[in-house]
């Protein structure tokens, strides 16, 4: 068997072997009382990776009930690697009793009767065939695994897999057989152990399995998860001598994606994710710009979508712009700047429709807007000349939701993270970067929080506020975490500037 990478396991086949080795020279009442303390350990670990497993498969579920069509060949594939391990697992248990049951079964304790016997292993296993059965069990179950994986995978996964079966070099001119070397004449509760270490490469290797599966369900989306083609342009409004600049992109875009646009039937080179297109205006009136944006997913699936705008070359220049980009956001004061020539900034007023808009004047020119809604909002610019009140222009905004925050512990978002830094953490943050207003924030209302030590048992606990779960099982867990501890945040809930409570995705650290 080669020695799996994970330390845990690495340290578990390290302890089988050294205790392997011990019995050449004795098997003391120790010997036989370290291997029940080491598959004790196994046995413990199984039940933590078979509950992470547990969560993996109910992800599934609730993955399946929002996009079948996507989610459906890769649960199908879940729940055949969910089949085969508990069938192979069962299997296992089922030889752990017919040793123990030749060893004479239990004592009153629930406990081996007789450890030291070198008779049951070796008859069950070797006399009865049951080792080569169970060689060939593993083996196929390792195959019908590897046959579920992408073939361009696979061969990753081949290499990688924590369940082997082959044999390490041996020594010497007499060559045993993979049944011989693992149980011909050895202690019951050594054999026991190994058979529960071959349950925990089951177990690792059916949660690296349904961990690929579970990513593929999006490894080949964009980080969107809508896609509509639109053009901003620089103003609907012109006059005579003025440029107009459009920007086309496929949003919401990436900027590591660049789509193949073509406007009024010329191409556009795109860079950073969008296109730029720039056309002088000198005539008076109405025209169109349109034209299609093409986008390659990862897959090699190319989606189009058509995109069509208009605008209108005037005599007279009334401008409408937001102060934070061409959108506007629900709950935030979006400022307004709005101009228009010839006609003094005292006598413009402004009025809004759509998405429960709401528009103040703050001083000259300055305008703040509120809305309640996504969706799109119209100003519209009113003045007075000569007398009479007219409408000047009026300019359509895009109405998005604040987006969502990073979630961080500290300054970091995982996946991995110093394990003195996390100690001196007090809680989860969610961190709105990048974002074009100052001072939004985002409060953490709720989680779920887990931590898998090699240490000490599997400990969880709630949250209700930013603030580490109160719970002293997870205290003690947290103040005594270590390299290699794995740290789980799911059921993340965040409350926005607008109110509504968002439900964010699960962040996993893993201490080092």
């Amino acid at each position: 068997m080669a020695l799996p990478k994970d330390p845990r396991q690495k340290m578990i086949n390290f302890m089988y072997l050294v205790l392997t080795a011990m019995l050449a020279l004795n098997v003391s009442a120790e010997i036989l009382n370290a291997f029940d303390i080491v598959n004790n350990s196994i046995a413990n670990s199984n039940e933590s990776i078979a509950n992470k497993n547990d969560k993996t498969y109910k992800q599934f579920e609730k993955l399946l009930a929002s996009d079948e069509a996507k989610v459906r060949p890769r649960k199908d594939k879940a729940d055949q690697v969910r089949q085969l391990s508990a069938q192979t697992y069962t299997y296992l248990d089922s030889l752990k009793e017919k040793i123990i049951v030749a060893a004479g079964g239990y004592n009153d304790e629930k406990e081996i009767k007789s450890k030291d016997n070198l008779d049951a292993p070796t008859r069950i296993m070797e006399n009865q065939k049951q080792g080569p059965a169970l060689e060939k069990q593993l083996t196929d179950y390792r195959n019908q695994l590897l046959a579920l994986i992408n073939p361009k995978d696979r061969a990753a996964f081949d290499t990688s897999l924590p369940l082997h079966i082959t044999l390490p070099p041996q020594k010497g001119p007499v060559k045993k057989d993979w049944t011989a070397y693992h149980f011909n004449m050895v202690p019951t509760i050594a054999a026991v152990t190994l058979l529960s270490k071959f349950q925990n490469d089951i177990r690792n290797s059916e949660a690296m399995i349904i961990d690929k599966l579970m990513k593929e369900v999006s490894e080949d989306d964009f980080t969107f998860d809508k896609m509509e083609a639109f053009v901003s342009l620089n103003s609907k409004n012109f006059t005579p001598g003025q440029t107009l600049k459009a920007t086309v992109v496929m949003g919401a875009y990436s900027s590591t994606v660049n789509p193949t646009i073509v406007i009024n039937g010329t191409s556009v080179t795109a860079s950073g994710g969008k296109g730029v297109y720039e056309l002088p205006v000198n005539s008076i009136g109405e025209f169109k710009i349109a034209g299609m944006v093409q986008l390659t997913k990862p897959n090699g699936q190319v989606e189009s979508s058509p995109f069509e705008e208009t605008y209108k070359v005037s005599a007279a220049a009334t401008s409408i712009s937001a102060d934070k980009m061409n959108v506007m956001y629900v709950a935030l004061q979006n400022p307004i700047s709005i101009t228009a020539a010839g006609v003094p900034s005292d006598k413009v007023n402004a009025t809004i429709s759509g998405c429960g808009g709401q528009i103040t004047k703050k001083g000259p020119g300055e305008f703040v807007v509120t809305v309640s809604s996504t969706g799109k909002a119209v100003v519209t610019v009113s003045a007075e000349v000569d007398g009479q009140v007219k409408t000047l222009a009026s300019k359509e905004f895009r109405v998005k939701n604040v987006p969502d925050p990073s979630i961080k512990v500290g300054l970091t978002k995982g996946p991995t993270m110093k394990a003195a830094e996390f100690k001196v953490q007090q809680g989860l943050r969610a961190d709105l970067e990048d974002f074009v207003f100052d001072g939004v924030r985002y409060a953490v209302v709720g989680y779920r929080m887990g931590i898998e030590s090699r240490n000490r048992p599997y400990a969880e606990g709630d949250a209700t506020s930013e603030m580490w779960p109160a719970n002293p099982e997870l205290q003690g867990a947290i103040r005594g975490i270590k390299p290699g501890d794995q740290v789980y945040f799911d059921n993340i809930k965040v409350k926005g500037p607008d109110g509504r409570v968002r439900s964010m995705p699960n962040v996993n650290f893993k201490i080092n």
